[in-house]
């Protein structure tokens, strides 16, 4: 009974330490995340879940131009509670310019390593790789840490790319992100993402790429009758220029940007 009633509320999106569960979880959503920057985690045993996004930057960050639009299909098959495959196509329009700018392909398997109810904490890793908007090839590994204080839920993630065969590219990518949710109803979770990318750049004395950058706004993530849900993220973007080498012809992007992402889903159980 007691198993039951956790396994009952844990649908709910509700975390209970109380009764032993691990952490915050979104009914309908297997990655058992709120967060934009961070799907990982456990999530029901036999789902699949299908999640289109869309996103809009004012300054070049990651897959966007200096102006773009980015879309994208995520799908993800959850074998096991504590194993996921996933896949990711997308494409990134160049708002500025007109036109596609890139296309991007990505898999990943991601499994939880530990679990809070029996080690205290989260533990998530994952293994995968992407063909990137630059049309680079790049294995990548992601490790997130997490713990639930009642209807408060902490993540620490990290990423970390390696370009292969990539003319012009740093020879490592770093990327992490800090983040915070508080539930204000079983459906209904608000918080803060702080993230940080290429972040070898700021001590480098050239950067390759973009430069590395700070993202920093507000999260909501809503959970849906029937296993929908939606995510939104909006954020401030800093980006540290010193040390940026810029492309002939390219005007130099202005320190401060916008950055907005919003993923709508559904889960299959």
């Amino acid at each position: 009974m007691r198993r039951f009633l956790g396994c009952c509320l844990l649908v709910l999106g509700v975390s209970v330490p109380a009764l032993g569960e691990e952490s915050v979880a979104l009914a309908g959503d297997p990655f058992a995340s709120p967060y934009v920057y961070q799907n990982t985690g456990r999530g029901p045993r036999q789902s699949f879940t299908v999640q289109y996004e869309v996103g809009y930057g004012t300054r070049e960050s990651r897959n966007f131009a200096q102006q773009g639009v980015e879309q994208g299909l995520r799908l993800r098959y959850q074998p096991l509670d504590f194993l996921g495959v996933e896949a990711f196509g997308g494409i990134v329009i160049d708002a500025s310019r007109g036109g596609m700018r890139g296309q991007a392909a990505a898999v990943e398997v991601i499994a939880r390593a530990l679990r809070q109810d029996r080690h205290h904490l989260n533990l998530d890793l994952g293994l995968g790789y992407i063909y990137d908007y630059r049309s680079d090839h790049i294995p990548r590994i992601r490790l997130t840490l997490g713990r639930a204080f009642g209807a408060l839920d902490l993540s620490l993630s990290g990423l970390l790319e390696v370009p292969v065969g990539s003319a012009g590219r740093d020879e490592v990518d770093v990327m992490t992100s800090l983040a915070v949710s508080y539930g204000v109803l079983p459906s209904l979770r608000v918080g803060l993402e702080v993230a940080g990318e290429d972040l070898e750049g700021i001590f480098e004395e050239e950067e390759a790429e973009g430069g590395a950058k700070i993202l920093f706004g507000p999260t909501l993530a809503w959970t849906l009758p029937q296993g929908f849900f939606v995510k939104l993220n909006t954020s401030a973007v800093r980006a540290f220029l010193g040390n940026q080498r810029f492309a002939s012809g390219e005007d130099r992007p202005a320190a401060w940007g916008f950055m907005g992402r919003l993923a709508l889903g559904w889960t299959w159980q």
